[in-house]
């Protein structure tokens, strides 16, 4: 299984996580960034080089608009990620990215998410960095990603909110459940761009896990510090079992609410980030007919989840719980059909790999061919076996 840890020691920005991807030497840059300019509808320039950093040696990614707009609001990176030929699953998980900073910041000025002014991050620069890196741990083929604690800086720095104390109020709320610690630099080392992104990404965070190191990568950071000022990320190969995420588990009890609301709020609870969600018909006191709701969380995400359950819900109270996940290896694959490609995943468990097909594109199948369910799975699941669809474990590159 192949992972990725990042080895935060002097911070981690967008452009620093991007430049170490690239530094890995796995991807060809130039074809790179001829795709990052067709996925994005935006003019912008890239300048990709070599730096030294207090003696090594680390790729910098400078990106530049030549005519930016005076300020964006978070709505109109939304459109410039709908507006053009992103493929769907790098698109859903650079907007989930952006939604949580918009969130981030509107909770912050009292704004709604969508007319949040971002300013220092609403540059050209915020999305090739966002998806940039996405596309690049999809082209390296990484699976799981893990992060050391933190860094965040201290001291002040100047905004167009005037001078704020570092970290920012944003970066803060982002790393929200993330382990992190001052330092002793002075300045900003961690960026709301790199705290998203750090956030979202890492499955947990600690010293490296176990691996077999296969390529180090060095992304560089703006500024000299007295430590190099790089981004360092180990990418290797881990044993095929099952790992450990840590998770939140939310729960409440609730017994005055019309079920009709669930479906709203499971959707929006999804749409946030939640891993799971479900419900669970019991009896409370007097015997009175009621259900339990359990969300299962990013630690990162549990205060924004923990909120909307507050805000949907008529509950007065929410359990939270610290639990531990084990997940079989898996990756996303393409599985060839008789109606056309349809997504899938490869799980391995106990040395064998199972081929699952994508229930939402069989049940589209099923919706307009008029065949049952159950027969279109059995055929996809024919045509990945009979086509050796792409495993775990032979991964092909993009």
């Amino acid at each position: 299984m192949k992972v990725l840890y990042l080895d935060c020691f002097s911070g981690i920005s967008g452009d620093m996580f991007l430049g170490a991807l690239l530094d890995l030497g796995g991807i060809d840059v130039a074809s790179f960034v001829v795709s990052l300019r067709e996925f994005l509808p935006l003019s912008f320039a890239v300048d990709i080089r070599k730096v030294h950093r207090k003696g090594i040696v680390a790729t910098q990614v400078v990106v530049s608009e030549p005519d930016p707009p005076k300020e964006r609001r978070a709505r109109d990176l939304f459109d410039l990620l709908t507006g053009g030929p992103l493929p769907e699953a790098l698109r859903e998980k650079a907007l989930k990215i952006l939604r949580r900073i918009a969130e981030v910041e509107g909770k912050i000025h009292g704004l709604p998410p969508d007319a949040v002014h971002l300013h220092e991050i609403g540059g050209g620069d915020t999305l090739v960095d966002i998806v940039g890196t996405l596309y690049a741990l999809d082209l390296l083929g990484v699976q799981a990603v893990y992060a050391s604690p933190v860094p965040t800086g201290r001291g002040f720095i100047h905004t167009a909110h005037g001078v704020l104390p570092v970290p920012a109020p944003a970066t803060l709320e982002l790393l929200r459940g993330v382990p992190v610690y001052t330092g002793t630099l002075e300045g900003e080392l961690t960026t709301p761009t790199g705290a998203a992104l750090v956030s979202s990404l890492a499955q947990s965070f600690g010293p490296c896990p176990s691996l077999v190191v296969q390529e180090v990568g060095y992304g560089a950071g703006m500024r000299d510090l007295e430590v190099p000022n790089v981004l360092r990320v180990i990418l290797g190969e881990r044993e095929e079992r099952a790992i450990p995420e840590r998770n939140v588990l939310l729960e409440t009890n609730i017994d005055d609410m019309s079920p009709q609301i669930l479906e709203y709020l499971t959707e929006r609870l999804f749409k946030a980030g939640a891993l799971d969600v479900f419900v669970t018909p019991i009896y409370m006191k007097k015997q009175r007919p009621a259900f339990t709701l359990s969300v299962l969380s990013p630690l990162s995400l549990a205060p924004l989840l923990r909120t909307i359950v507050f805000e949907e819900t008529t509950t007065l109270g929410i359990r939270e719980y610290e639990v531990t996940k084990w997940v079989v290896p898996r990756v996303a694959t393409e599985i060839p059909t008789p109606w056309g490609t349809i997504r899938g995943k490869a799980v391995t468990k106990h040395g064998r790999v199972v081929i699952l097909p994508e229930y939402e594109d069989c049940k589209t199948i099923a919706a307009q061919t008029g065949l049952p369910l159950q027969e279109v799975l059995r055929i996809a699941q024919e045509s990945a076996s009979r086509e050796g669809v792409p495993t775990p474990g032979h991964r092909e590159n993009h």
